[in-house]
């Protein structure tokens, strides 16, 4: 009874007895160690760990046995891994006595050092993440699955409607990634979607909500942690989770994984929703600037034109329809370019509009006169991101 409860533990553990024989490993100490029970059942409990590291463990031990409680508290040391390289581990260990309060062995618990240490350090390494939103969203279900034994399901399932996206994911078979997603009602991501709390479950063959679930029935999968992932006004966009084949309840380090990448997830998400509305927002002035009664444009900084008005267009001698291929500087006198990028860049410092008369090249080769006014656009972070202006011909001028 004891033991189906040890195995639910996220952590490792094992028992011995008085000698110091192993008698119990839960399912968490196999999978750090890469043992079996044959390999370690009746064995002496300083058999698997570093030569060096040995007489500690036994005199942790004797501790234990000596003064009981906790013994020498948590110490670190070293574990042989079957066919791999030591790895430390903390083990903090305590006395078990039967009911009539005589000592029968001791338990300790175990946890890999390395695996806290990475997840502790897990921000920085968050907040490195480069790339446009989609991109970085693409690598987070692949960075989860690393911290996670064996080959978990983790996705990112994005709110439709009433319906659930599959948007994102590592390890889920490439059939249910093909249908795209499921209603989101009777799903089990929808339950944190509604209540806006994470959802554990340890066995979900044993949870009403879940046991008829199709990733259970179907694809054998029994733990759960799904965390929400919200949009800065508080809405739930979706969920960030982890399914695994086998048992075993999630530790402390698991979860704040899963909640320190829903909060990423959650800054990009919003970075999509914005690039998305600035991008539609440009469309829209691009749209306008096009279509203006005036002579209007927009360029780059290096000067290649992003969008130039039909009146513009007929002013330089092109076709409504015209693509020009020029950019800004190419097109004004020579003589007065120079004059004309040094205003520029006072007007880009300065963060101020400008306004000069300027001769642009027609496509007859032709130089016409003309007053133009330049202003600087600049991004959400201060940097300048493009020039616009009016121009207007002057009438007369040779």
């Amino acid at each position: 009874m004891a033991g189906a409860v040890f195995d639910l533990l996220p952590d490792g553990l094992r028992v011995c007895d008085m000698v110091g024989r192993v008698q119990y490993a839960n399912r968490a100490f196999y999978q750090m160690s890469g043992y079996s029970p044959a390999d370690i059942m009746s064995r002496a409990i300083d058999d698997i760990y570093a030569e060096e590291d040995r007489p500690r463990i036994r005199a942790a031990f004797e501790m234990v046995k000596k003064v009981g409680g906790h013994g020498p508290g948590t110490i670190e040391v070293r574990l042989n891994r079957k066919g791999a390289d030591p790895f430390v581990v903390s083990v903090r260990a305590v006395l078990i006595r039967n009911v009539s309060q005589e000592p029968i062995g001791a338990l300790a618990m175990y946890r890999d050092v390395a695996r806290i240490e990475r997840i502790m350090s897990e921000p920085l390494d968050l907040l490195n993440l480069t790339g446009s939103p989609v991109e970085i969203l693409r690598q987070l279900p692949a960075r989860v699955s690393s911290y996670f034994p064996g080959r978990p399901w983790v996705m990112i399932n994005l709110v439709e409607g009433e319906y659930l996206r599959f948007a994102y994911a590592v390890n889920v078979p490439a059939e249910l990634m093909a249908q795209g997603g499921e209603p989101l009602a009777g799903s089990i991501c929808g339950i944190p979607i509604s209540t806006g709390a994470f959802l554990g479950i340890v066995d979900m063959t044993a949870d009403d909500r879940t046991r008829q679930d199709p990733c259970v029935i179907q694809y054998g999968c029994r733990g759960y942690l799904g965390y929400p992932i919200f949009h800065f006004s508080g809405r739930v966009l979706g969920t960030i989770c982890v399914l695994r084949s086998n048992l075993g309840g999630f530790g402390e380090y698991d979860h704040r994984i899963l909640q320190m990448v829903s909060q990423r997830a959650s800054m990009e998400l919003d970075r999509m929703a914005l690039e998305s509305r600035l991008e539609q927002s440009e469309t829209e002035i691009r749209d306008l600037v096009e279509k203006a009664p005036i002579n209007m444009w927009r360029c780059g900084v290096e000067g290649r034109f992003l969008a130039i008005s039909r009146h513009g267009k007929r002013d330089l001698g092109h076709a409504e329809t015209a693509f020009i291929r020029e950019s800004l500087f190419d097109l004004i006198h020579p003589d007065e370019l120079g004059t004309f990028k040094s205003q520029v860049d006072l007007a880009v410092s300065s963060k101020e509009s400008f306004s000069a008369p300027v001769r642009f090249r027609k496509r007859s080769g032709d130089y016409g006169h003309f007053f133009t006014t330049v202003r600087p656009v600049y991004d959400p972070s201060g940097r300048v991101k493009l020039l616009e202006g009016v121009t207007f011909e002057i009438p007369g001028e040779d």
